[in-house]
């Protein structure tokens, strides 16, 4: 009985002395976080390699408008986008072990057929630490009212 609440006790003190989960929990939060931003950021360059780097190969997104992208399909958006500007606000990232749910409010503005336009709209992002990286697994927008 000693003997198994020694190996108990020394597991416990092992674990506890080689996990830090703060440290890694903010690294995690933090890759996560300019993950995202290297989101936006593709939009605003039209750079749809930097996507197709992020975005699972399963990947899909419910856009504002209810539709169902594909990875293929968010990736030939970036490459007509007619954003200008990608502000994030708000973003919280809750970490479950390997997998991260991001919420947060982005504005877009963009000029389409001449036309400026800008729009709020509210996210959920899933992901994936896979192979050594972040990848987004899944996302959710809607619009929220100006």
């Amino acid at each position: 009985m000693k003997t198994l609440m020694l190996v108990a006790l020394l597991a416990c003190v092992g674990t506890s002395a080689s996990y830090a989960p703060g440290d890694a929990d903010s690294d995690a939060e933090a890759k996560v976080v300019a993950m995202q931003h290297m989101w936006g950021q593709a939009y605003v360059s039209k750079d749809p390699k930097a996507l197709e780097r992020i975005l699972d190969d399963a990947f899909v997104n419910v856009d504002s408008d209810g539709i169902l992208q594909t990875k293929a399909e968010a990736v030939a958006e970036v490459r007509t986008s007619t954003t200008v500007q990608f502000l994030t606000e708000s973003m919280v990232v809750h970490l479950h072990g390997n997998a991260a749910i991001v919420t947060g409010v982005f504005e877009i503005k963009g000029v389409d057929r001449g036309k400026p336009y800008a729009q709020r709209e509210r996210f959920v992002d899933t992901w994936l630490y896979k192979n050594g990286q972040w990848v987004s697994i899944a996302g959710l927008v809607t619009r929220v009212g100006q």
